[in-house]
């Protein structure tokens, strides 16, 4: 497809559905096709190179994504959205564990986690630092993983083998559009879990915990619960979404999501969610969020602003604490948007109690670039899903990217597992002061801080 191009991206087109106006800003375009590299420069001032990790046949119609301590990349092969009539592809979604074993920033060693699910949305691996057993541990060790599935949310213990699945989150309804149901992850240092559920077509449900509570509604809108990574002590924590897709949690604690998508009343937003906050969205009434009494900036007493607009359909968000990118990227949202190709950065500037922030596009792609899911990786690059095809039903096709700075000789990558046999206790004080969040995290704050209760 030739070298990617240069834009001076006009402000009044960079984001056309953007709230606030964009700045102008110079970006890049990706043509990502049939290619294995591409680099290109953000803003003049640092040089990015993008990678094709994995492609079809490998992987095909990927959604969520994760990167393991180990730098072992777990990405979702979705085989159930919208399968064509007389489909012959694989007839499940599965999970794709993929290895770089020589170096090359090429998966070379692919395992299948676990087969057989439907409907699946979205995964993480249970942070090193929420699990104290790995501490002891070599690299490549047992991990527990969560995936989410439109209808509920399975905790897996693995040694690249499926050796053992819970149920921790059941969703009972008779809603069943793949893709808003069950869906985003994110931890917070107390050890709490979030999740997204969208707006289900107004179906009436009811959300069951591991502990037998359980929270019912319909027609109110997608909400977001917090639980305890057991399933246990289930909470909505916040609602009136469209579908809260992806979510992150900052290093101060805070938390982020991004609603996909608007239907007639764009844009897609970028939240940021307090315990309690109503974002304005009711699917009762009605699903194009045209209806005086449902807002979706804040605009009705009670219900809660965006912190900005986003591009298309956006599916991942990671807040960036980690040293693969230059230093003021620490604390800034990746978000990417599946409909509009690209990948945006968000700087966040204090407004009242909250934020606001303009997209700052930092990877533009062509018509075949499709992103879904974005995941950090020990290292500091980011890994990145690709849909590929502008196809809701299964079409086999699907990448992995891995983007990163052009020069990473500087960068010290831990692994979190095993940081504190590595540099002894002297050595962890020193790293309190690193970029990277999972290295700062207190690995017995769960022993430390009695959150039970809470």
């Amino acid at each position: 497809m030739g070298t990617p191009q240069w834009i001076n991206r006009n402000p009044t087109h960079a984001n056309r559905n953007s709230p606030y106006p964009h700045r102008n800003h110079i970006h890049y375009q990706l043509h990502a096709s049939n290619i294995r590299r591409r680099r290109i420069t953000a803003c003049h001032r640092f040089a990015i190179e993008i990678e094709l990790f994995a492609e079809h046949p490998d992987i095909v119609t990927p959604t969520g994504i994760d990167v393991d301590h180990a730098g072992r990349v777990w990405a979702i092969e979705s085989n159930t959205h919208f399968p064509p009539a007389g489909s012959k592809g694989h007839p499940s979604d599965r999970i794709l564990v993929m290895q770089d074993t020589d170096g090359d920033h090429r998966a070379d060693k692919i395992v299948v986690f676990t087969d057989g699910l439907k409907h699946t949305m979205s995964i993480a691996v249970k942070p090193a630092w929420l699990n104290p057993h790995l501490a002891a541990t070599q690299r490549g060790a047992r991990s527990d993983v969560f995936i989410a599935t439109r209808r509920a949310i399975w905790l897996y213990t693995d040694d690249l083998k499926a050796d053992k699945k819970t149920r921790i989150i059941q969703l009972d309804t008779k809603g069943d559009y793949p893709h808003d149901g069950l869906a985003g992850f994110a931890f917070d240092a107390m050890g709490w879990m979030y999740f997204g559920f969208g707006e289900n077509l107004g179906a009436d449900y009811k959300v069951i915990g591991s502990d037998g509570v359980t929270l019912s509604g319909g027609a109110e809108g997608g909400n977001i619960y917090r639980c305890r990574p057991d399933g246990s002590k289930l909470k909505q924590w916040a609602t009136g979404f469209w579908n809260p897709h992806a979510s992150c949690v900052d290093a101060f604690g805070r938390l982020f999501t991004v609603d996909n998508d608007p239907d007639s009343r764009p844009p897609c937003r970028l939240l940021h969610i307090i315990e309690g906050g109503d974002y304005g969205f009711r699917f009762r009434n009605g699903r194009k969020g045209l209806h005086p009494f449902t807002a979706w900036n804040g605009e009705i007493s009670g219900t809660l602003p965006m912190v900005s607009g986003t591009g298309e359909a956006p599916s991942g968000i990671v807040a960036y604490e980690s040293d693969g990118f230059p230093k003021d990227y620490i604390g800034n949202l990746l978000v990417g948007s599946w409909g509009d190709h690209r990948i945006d950065r968000f700087r966040l500037k204090p407004r009242g109690a909250s934020f606001e922030s303009l997209p700052e596009t930092i990877i533009q792609g062509g018509e075949e670039f499709r992103p879904v899911g974005l995941a950090v990786a020990p290292d500091g690059s980011l890994f990145c899903t690709d849909w590929v095809k502008r196809d809701y039903k299964l079409h086999g096709h699907g990448r992995v990217w891995r983007i990163s700075m052009k020069d990473e000789s500087n960068s010290n990558v831990f692994d979190t597992a095993t940081i504190a046999s590595e540099v002894g206790e002297d050595g962890l004080v020193e790293l309190l002061g690193a970029r990277r969040l999972d290295v700062r995290q207190p690995e017995n704050s769960l022993k430390r801080t009695s959150v039970e209760n809470c």
